[in-house]
């Protein structure tokens, strides 16, 4: 299980300095509706995005016990994003980060309803089913986001 404790020791160890309560779970967004409907039938890849010292980084979770790899699926120095978007899509947030030549569209599960998604399954604090971090951290972390794309 990949509670807040677990995240930060995973970014700590591969050389990483995580800012407390900016962590989210994420995935690559759909490129259209055929892809959304996929990604619900067919194993969606999940990450944890966290705000950094100097970058977001996005690290994978592992398909079975919901517990990260120590390894970075991408790491975004804060002085590459040129702009970020962030807007609701039917139960989830799109955002998109804006890089000179490229954009990368995640997707992240709202809040209410996370407790009975990917996202509140991946960010349990504890075995109790009903504490996330995921739903803790997202009004927060979407904030920080947008800030990142006006600085």
């Amino acid at each position: 299980m990949a509670n807040t404790r677990r995240i930060t020791e995973v970014l700590q160890q591969i050389g990483y300095e995580p800012q407390e309560g900016k962590t989210i779970v994420v995935s690559y967004a759909p490129e259209n509706l055929s892809d959304a409907i996929r990604k619900i039938f067919i194993l969606n890849n999940f990450y944890a995005l966290s705000f950094c010292k100097e970058q977001l980084v996005l690290i994978p979770y592992r398909h079975f016990w919901a517990d990260v790899k120590k390894e970075v699926t991408l790491e975004l120095p804060y002085s590459s994003v040129v702009g970020v978007e962030v807007r609701e899509t039917g139960i989830n947030y799109r955002i998109d980060i804006k890089l000179e030549d490229e954009v990368i569209a995640l997707s992240a599960q709202q809040a209410e309803l996370s407790a009975l998604r990917n996202s509140g399954m991946y960010s349990l604090e504890d075995w109790s089913g009903t504490n996330n971090w995921h739903k803790n951290n997202l009004k927060g972390t979407l904030k920080a986001l947008k800030a990142l794309g006006c600085a």
